[in-house]
């Protein structure tokens, strides 16, 4: 009996012990915090609460679509961590949704991680209006409630221009930010080496800026930029996270074909470009747009009258094909094979006939004029030259 009384006693001793709460080495993240200003400075701190020495503190910083960055910090006497991360070296992409997190490791080796904390990335120079609505989300910083109103009806008539050329569905909704100048909308999109660009689309954020002031050109702008821009948020719901690799006349041909107001420019730069002989290859737009103002403006131009004709002979199927073909990985050239049947140098040639009026004949000639001429200026002059030194080998009568 005594030794079965021990037994239990034991038993229940383990037991109670078993389901005792242990102490565990809680590490607590308080105080976390952030704050930014834009293009400048961007600041995360909070404290660390450990009951052992912290040994190392990392934050990770992951901007969306982006890699992830970590950082070492230093805790202080009070557990403090804190980050200056400096925006003005290595920019984040305005109205990005950012994460952030910590991760520590204690004097006994155990890892212990935050909660994750986010914010996005708000363009805070600006005082910004808003209108919402399921498909649009639309903040503007200059002009009333009137000025919003019409962008918003403008930018219905955009995603419907749009959607007749590409139909697609969008995800929504479109977050749209409408800037007062061009040179405020470059300075948030980092567009330093496009200065003449009026508009900028970030596709993955679902998010346009276009800059539109107030005044009479007002919805001219509108019916230009924002079709334009929305168009691209269509051609990455085709394409994903390939639509880097789509040839950039047919992002950009196709974004201003949708443009309810074209740019006037755009004819005459073309004919100019006909009559001087200076038309870029379509090839050479495959991978990029010249820098310049002059050679983009003719690339855009180019652009857009290339899609058209393409649109206009084969329809916006087969142009439909041709976006997934190249996001399939096919290359500038095979993927128009694949898609009309016929080479990029033969459809180009066809475009310049029909679209622009320009013949094989007078193309020759004016390539082969240049060398017409030099044959000329090189050759008369040995002509005129050989005619007296032949007459002076003739033989003279004898006159008798």
């Amino acid at each position: 009996m005594r030794r079965a009384a021990v037994l239990t006693l034991f038993l229940f001793s383990l037991f109670t012990m078993a389901f005792q709460p242990r102490q565990q080495n809680v590490v607590e993240f308080v105080n976390v915090r952030h704050e930014f200003i834009f293009g400048e400075e961007l600041t995360i701190s909070g404290s660390i609460k450990s009951p052992l020495p912290v040994t190392e503190a990392v934050l990770f910083l992951k901007p969306q679509s982006e890699d992830t960055q970590s950082f070492q910090l230093t805790p202080g006497k009070t557990g403090k961590v804190e980050l200056i991360y400096d925006l003005s070296k290595k920019p984040l992409r305005a109205f990005t949704p950012v994460e952030y997190w910590f991760e520590v490791k204690t004097a006994d080796g155990q890892p212990n991680s935050s909660a994750v904390y986010s914010f996005v990335y708000e363009d805070n120079r600006f005082d910004w209006q808003h209108l919402e609505s399921d498909a649009y989300s639309l903040a503007w910083s200059s002009g009333g409630l009137d000025f919003g109103t019409e962008l918003q009806n403008a930018a219905a008539d955009g995603l419907a221009a749009a959607q007749g050329i590409l139909a697609v569905k969008v995800p929504s909704p479109i977050r749209i930010m409408v800037y007062p100048s061009s040179q405020d909308m470059q300075s948030a999109a980092q567009l330093t080496e496009s200065p003449w660009a009026a508009g900028h689309t970030n596709p993955d954020l679902g998010l346009v800026m276009i800059s539109v002031a107030p005044g009479p050109d007002a919805r001219a702008e509108m019916e230009r930029q924002l079709p334009h821009e929305i168009m691209h948020i269509l051609e990455y719901q085709v394409a994903g996270t390939a639509y880097n690799q789509i040839p950039v006349w047919l992002l950009e041909g196709l974004a201003s074909s949708a443009e309810l107001y074209p740019n006037p420019e755009y004819q005459r730069v073309l004919e100019k470009a006909i009559d001087e002989d200076s038309l870029l290859p379509m090839s050479v737009l495959c991978q990029d747009f010249p820098r310049d103002l002059s050679g983009a403006v003719l690339a855009y131009a180019q652009s857009s009258s290339f899609v058209r004709f393409l649109n206009d002979n084969f329809g916006s199927r087969d142009t439909l094909t041709l976006l997934n073909l190249y996001a399939d990985g096919l290359n500038c050239e095979v993927g128009v094979q694949a898609a009309f049947g016929s080479s990029l140098t033969q459809l180009e040639t066809r475009w310049q006939q029909e679209m622009l009026g320009r013949s094989p004949a007078s193309a020759a000639w004016k390539q082969l004029w240049p060398y017409i001429l030099l044959a000329g200026l090189v050759l008369v002059p040995v002509s005129l030259t050989l005619i007296p030194a032949r007459r002076k080998t003739q033989p003279t009568r004898e006159v008798r």
